[in-house]
């Protein structure tokens, strides 16, 4: 059978199963590089793997289970859990067990658990983060995960592609701060709902997401942007390498890897090109079709924000923060709490003075790993992948402002506009 072109992550896809020349829509038997399990879903995957039978895992050098053992238990039912998943680990004989590293993902791609070129699965939303760094990231379900542990293939079928390359006029080549160029603060989060927006869910919904054209965003941004492939419905995103990617990979990544792109004459279902200038800042409610400009929701009293958790907080967010409230006091009204990524976060965080700065301003700075529904998510603007309903979630930047504000407003307003009394708007807070 003569070869078919194939896109980057159909040629990913490829690397991780026996079937030669795979194209999408085939049904294949993929056997990943890392299985990753939080305390949640581990729990729900080593009990289906233990009541079918299984005994020790056969691949333990592919999977690794992380624990909240740095927290306190909330209640005797949560206690009983921590305990059970310890046992149900032993038993299972999982010789990579992570306690106290704060958000999973974000610590798999602190220390090169995942390099670019590979795949990993996992039940966590923020499984998709991994796109980012021209890894595979896909979510699967407890019954996925106990096969796995079982040492059974992962099956699933091939997708099909879209191909979305970003465009920016740069003020070098003459037509100064035009349209077309991203707007500085508007982030990688930003860029994917307008994307989602712009190419429409229908084409997006179980098929591949691969971005090129991503010069001039971190690998941060990367990351934020593929961690949102949640709210569309797609099988995954993958940001394309370039050489600013491939330059901040080498200086995280110290172990080989390889960058994938798509061959020459690969089919995609849906090509397009997204003109960045188009690029707002966002804001979500309960769901990712209730996406509104900052511009639109602005004046919205904000009484709680919650930053970080599930992978939204790293060091380069910390120091955003700090640097907003730095030059605005914490609205007196609004109850602020920052969650660090990870165990290394928090420290480079401390040692560079971030943490005090924050605690000195009156945020409330918790132990990575922290739940934002311990502290109250209801009714609040967090910057979590995925929140409960009644929530609005935002960026970072957008976080900050409005725990300065004490309402949704464009970051820019800020320091132009006096605190904002919340009596002057005709709107209500949204129940806490």
């Amino acid at each position: 059978m003569p070869h078919t072109p194939q896109t980057a992550v159909v040629r990913l896809l490829q690397s991780v199963t026996d079937a030669r020349n795979i194209v999408a829509g085939d049904r294949i038997e993929a056997q990943p590089q890392l299985v990753v399990m939080g305390p949640q879903d581990g729990l729900a995957a080593l009990k289906a793997y233990l009541l079918a039978g299984g005994e020790e895992i056969k691949h333990p050098d592919r999977v690794v289970l992380f624990t909240d053992d740095n927290l306190p238990a909330p209640d005797a039912a949560a206690a009983a859990r921590r305990k059970q998943l310890h046992e149900a680990a032993a038993q299972a004989g999982i010789k990579r067990v992570i306690p106290a590293a704060g958000c999973e993902v974000a610590h798999v791609l602190e220390q090169s658990l995942v390099v670019p070129g590979e795949l990993a699965v996992s039940g966590l939303p923020e499984i998709h983060q991994l796109g980012g760094i021209g890894a595979l990231g896909l979510r699967v379900t407890a019954r996925d995960l106990a096969g796995l542990l079982a040492g059974k293939s992962l099956a699933l079928t091939v997708p099909q592609a879209v191909r979305v390359d970003l465009t920016s006029l740069r003020p070098e080549t003459g037509f100064g701060a035009q349209a077309g160029q991203r707007q500085s603060l508007v982030s990688g989060r930003d860029v994917f709902f307008t994307l989602r927006r712009e190419v429409s869910r229908d084409r997006l919904v179980g098929r591949a997401l691969e971005i090129g054209g991503l010069g001039g965003f971190t690998l941060n941004e990367r990351m934020a942007l593929a961690a949102q492939a949640s709210h569309a419905g797609v099988f995954g995103v993958f940001c394309l390498p370039d050489r600013e990617g491939v330059a901040e990979l080498n200086k995280r990544i110290a172990r080989p890897y390889t960058t994938l792109e798509p061959e020459k004459d690969a089919s995609y279902a849906y090509t397009a090109q997204l003109d960045l200038g188009h690029a707002q800042l966002t804001v979500l409610g309960d769901s990712a079709d209730e996406w509104q400009t900052v511009g639109e929701l602005s004046g919205e009293p904000v009484k709680r924000v919650i930053i970080g958790g599930r992978g939204s907080c790293g060091l380069e967010s910390v120091r955003k923060v700090v640097d907003i409230i730095k030059l605005r006091r914490l609205n007196p009204s609004v109850e602020c709490h920052l969650i660090p990524d990870t165990r290394e976060v928090y420290r480079a965080a401390l040692r560079q003075d971030l943490i005090s700065q924050l605690v000195d301003s009156g945020v409330s700075v918790h132990p990575p790993g922290t739940s934002p529904e311990s502290l109250g998510a209801t009714g609040a603007l967090l910057t979590t992948v995925v929140a409960p309903k009644g929530c609005h979630r935002g960026g970072v930047v957008i976080a900050a402002t409005a725990a300065c504000a004490g309402a949704i407003m464009h970051p820019e307003r800020l320091d132009a506009a006096p605190q904002r009394d919340s009596k002057l708007s005709g709107r209500s807070p949204r129940a806490t």
